[in-house]
């Protein structure tokens, strides 16, 4: 079994490398299906989009008003672009998810789709690390091990049911973004949240009796985050400037926003929002492009590099960033 690749060290060279042997070949045998699903994409908005303006076009005649034709083409262009669409999309989530196995197995770690665990999601809430919410959709299921320690990653979608003013039902999302738990080999004596600093409405922490406010010492970090906890001492240990470091690096790189953290129990849990994350992007140009692997990977590298700064306490180089960034 070859020996698996540490994406945290990983240099331009390195990429190149592990996208030539496990990626592009991927990519490369599902091009003619991408040109394939370009052309029923193409035939099929020739028919459906025309189809949608003639409805859209026959309620305006009948209603003898515009606003009903300019609604029902609107909904209708939608859903023909939907339908039009529907090839490319089967296709770019089975790209994404053959290319992803791909990716974890070079990196020694496994694939899915699986739910979290209930007790896990009940974890971050107790810990205010997430919203409440009434539904939960779970993707992108990353587990392995790092430096002996074993870590989960999930994409969450999170949503609350709201009554809308007609008597239906509309969902919102309250949360999507990536949430990752890191298992440490001990357990902790206490227990540390990190939240961004919410101005006035740090008062409203939420937290219990026991929690108190623990300031970190440095200037640049005490404006960005708010930390909260039962024991200061075990706090300030485990909040070195390396980790909080990594902790706003790993926001920026994921694009994200409100990156907040805890450390209990035994383990190191992380909610970063950021959208969809590990997407095969734009359907409509060529698989074979090492652009769209670089953004797979670096994502991907910067939990690696969280990693290495809360398990170690050394200073581990930047994550994989790709060609052209500093």
């Amino acid at each position: 079994m070859a020996e698996a690749i540490d994406l945290a060290q990983m240099d331009e060279a390195g990429f190149e490398r592990l996208y030539r042997e496990r990626i592009a070949p991927l990519f490369e045998s599902r091009e003619e299906d991408r040109l394939d699903g370009v052309k029923k994409f193409r035939s099929r908005l020739m028919i459906a989009g025309p189809a949608a303006g003639a409805v859209g076009i026959g309620v305006g005649v009948l209603a003898q008003e515009l606003m009903p034709a300019l609604i029902v083409i609107g909904i209708g262009g939608v859903a023909a672009y939907a339908f039009a669409h529907s090839p490319l999309s089967k296709l770019a989530k089975q790209v994404k998810h053959s290319s992803l196995s791909a990716l974890a197995e070079a990196i020694g770690c496994a694939y899915g789709r699986d739910e979290m665990p209930g007790v896990q999601m009940a974890r971050f809430r107790t810990l205010s690390l997430l919203p409440a919410c009434d539904r939960t959709t779970f993707d992108d299921h990353f587990h392995g091990e790092r430096h002996g320690c074993a870590f989960d990653m999930h994409e969450a979608h999170l949503e609350t049911e709201h009554s809308d003013s007609d008597g239906g039902t509309d969902w919102v999302t309250v949360f999507r973004g990536q949430l990752i738990r890191i298992a440490f080999p001990k357990k902790f004596n206490g227990v540390t949240i990190v939240r961004r600093d919410a101005g006035v409405l740090n008062a409203l922490s939420g937290l219990g009796k026991d929690f108190q406010r623990i300031g970190i010492g440095e200037a640049r970090f005490e404006r960005a985050f708010e930390v909260y906890g039962t024991d200061q001492v075990e706090a300030r240990y485990l909040l070195h400037p390396v980790f909080l470091e990594r902790l706003l690096h790993l926001e920026e790189t994921f694009k994200g926003k409100q990156v907040r953290c805890a450390f209990e129990g035994g383990d190191l849990l992380v909610a970063v929002e950021c959208g969809d994350k590990f997407e095969v992007d734009n359907m409509f140009s060529t698989l074979a492009d090492p652009k769209r692997a670089r953004a797979l990977v670096k994502d991907i590298a910067e939990v690696m590099g969280l990693m290495d700064a809360v398990l170690t306490a050394e200073k581990a180089p930047l994550a994989f960033r790709g060609e052209g960034e500093g």
